[in-house]
């Protein structure tokens, strides 16, 4: 009697009945994907699966209502109640106000499965939740701007989120791994906060593993640079009194990307660590590496000098009684025993000590930079100059060449030249009344010799 009433409204048949077969597939491929996510042991509330599709047929009977508003993603199409949707989530709440067949873009790594799972709990339902898709979902939740709200019949998506990570992913190395991985898919687009804050949970949880193994930093390792400094920041913030796993995570991070980095990359990267958060021996590992920058290593340890110099000083520093009114006594205080000259002359030479180490900090910091400065000054010299060099030889040679045809044109002048006079002065007579006047020959002084030159011209 009740299915014949709803048959009668129309609801259950003509539901879906205006979909596309794109759609229909779509819903159908979901649902078997769904029903195999998860195991047993963790699904015992969800039984059978539920899926996007079951739950809006669900609403639909529930509510008597069909579905009022469309999203396409990708190339899916999601037909959804506008109620429960505009209800937890900001992002479609905004667009869903003017138009109710909207389409949106994804940010990298983020797909059309990680959205479905994420409108689930709109609906006040479940998410199957797995190490595969445990970053998308955080990440595709807080771009679409769930609501962090808490009903009676469903938490927040987040607290199914942080519950599925303690109790299933951190109590097993491999799965941590998966989830590790997963990450990377995320960085570098808008949904990238999140995955990096799970990236570095993941490392976490994997440093402080026993069965963990050191494979897992072959896949930090493996990051951009410009991922790694995400990383580094992150667990920087993470971790503010123990830097001993980020030393570790950057050392062998440099390890791997030897030659590779700019002095500036490797910098950003190191001051990261915070140097007086390390356990002394990582410390005395630090001075000693190599593989650091000489000015980030420098400063650590005067920085170091500085504080225990610090430390000392306030060791040796007096307390000092707390200032009250003679009125406020009801019985006199003692009088605090006088300081001794050494403890005032101690003190003095701690103060000394550590203004000197400050200043000799800032010249040798102000030092080191100069000598980058001239060392980089230096390699565009020799950058010019080898430049320069192979400038100067192509020039060269081609002068030499211009310069070898333009003697051997004179030769071939001055070789015509020396035939014509030849033949011009073997004329006779008229040869040296013709040369002087064409001014070739002048007259000889009188009583003057005229000699014959090699190529038998007379000159004076």
């Amino acid at each position: 009697m009740e299915m014949n009433g709803w048959q009668q409204l129309g609801v259950v048949d003509t539901i879906y009945e205006d979909q596309e077969e794109d759609e229909e597939d779509f819903f159908n491929s979901l649902s078997h994907s769904s029903s195999a996510v998860g195991s047993p042991s963790n699904r015992a509330d969800l039984s059978p699966p539920s899926t996007l599709r079951a739950i809006v047929e669900a609403w639909s009977r529930e509510k008597g209502c069909r579905p009022d508003v469309i999203v396409r993603v990708e190339d899916q199409c999601f037909r959804l109640h506008k109620d429960p949707v505009i209800h937890r989530c900001g992002y479609l709440k905004r667009h869903l106000t003017d138009s109710s067949d909207i389409t949106i873009k994804l940010p990298i790594g983020l797909t059309a499965d990680a959205f479905s799972l994420v409108i689930i709990s709109c609906y006040n339902e479940n998410v199957p939740l797995t190490p595969t898709n445990l970053a998308s979902v955080c990440a595709a939740a807080e771009w679409l701007e769930i609501s962090n709200k808490n009903t009676s019949t469903n938490p927040y998506l987040t607290t199914l989120i942080e519950d599925y990570f303690f109790q299933e992913v951190a109590t097993e190395s491999v799965r941590t791994i998966e989830v590790l991985r997963s990450c990377v898919k995320l960085f570098g687009g808008e949904a990238s906060a999140p995955a990096v804050t799970f990236f570095a949970r993941c490392v976490e949880v994997l440093a402080g593993s026993v069965v963990a193994g050191e494979e897992w930093l072959d896949d930090v390792a493996a990051l951009p640079i410009e991922e790694m400094q995400a990383v580094s920041d992150e667990m920087h913030e993470r971790s503010l009194h123990d830097h001993d796993l980020l030393y570790r995570l950057v050392d062998h991070y440099l390890e791997n990307h030897e030659g590779k980095l700019s002095e500036e990359e490797k910098a950003r990267l190191c001051y990261t660590i915070t140097c007086s958060s390390l356990s002394p021996p990582l410390f005395m590992h630090l001075v000693q590496n190599p593989r650091l920058p000489l000015r980030f290593i420098v400063q650590a340890m005067l920085l170091d000098q500085l504080q225990s110099h610090h430390s000392m000083f306030l060791h040796h520093q007096p307390t000092i009684a707390p200032q009250i009114k003679p009125s406020q006594l009801q019985h006199p205080l003692p009088t605090p025993p006088a300081q001794t000259l050494g403890a005032i002359l101690q003190r003095d030479a701690l103060l000394r000590q550590s203004a000197h180490l400050r200043a000799s900090m800032e010249a040798t910091s102000f030092r080191i930079e100069s000598l980058e400065r001239e060392m980089a000054g230096l390699k565009r010299c020799l950058r010019r100059s080898d430049e320069a060099a192979r400038s100067e030889s192509f020039r060269t040679v081609s002068e030499i060449t211009a310069k070898s045809g333009d003697i051997e044109g004179k030769a071939f002048l001055g070789t015509r030249l020396v035939r014509g006079f030849k033949r011009f002065f073997k004329k006779g007579g008229g040869a040296s009344a013709e040369c002087r006047k064409l001014g070739v020959v002048g007259e000889a002084p009188a009583g003057h010799r005229r000699h014959r030159s090699f190529s038998g011209v007379e000159i004076a």
